[in-house]
């Protein structure tokens, strides 16, 4: 039977361990206070109506219309998955 090898971790590499928990607990708690925010409960939904008026001024020969308002839907939904 072999003897097992134990690998003490210095002082530095606690503290550089309990530092990267803090920053994801802060980083946990950040989302949880943005999942709160009402304005970014509403974009989906926006977004899924901007979708549905792109498309009906594509149908309505506005194609214009239809890419700028696309275009804006989606720097919008960027916009909320970075958030």
């Amino acid at each position: 039977m072999t003897k097992r090898t134990y690998n003490r971790r210095t002082p530095e590499q606690k503290i550089a361990d309990l530092e990267a928990e803090i920053a994801k607990q802060k980083a946990k708690l950040e989302a949880a206070t943005k999942a709160d925010d009402p304005v970014l409960k509403e974009i989906p939904k926006l977004v899924k109506r901007l979708r549905k008026f792109a498309q009906a001024a594509h149908d309505g020969k506005r194609a214009d219309i239809g890419n700028s308002t696309s275009a804006f839907a989606a720097s919008l939904e960027r916009m909320f998955r970075e958030a």
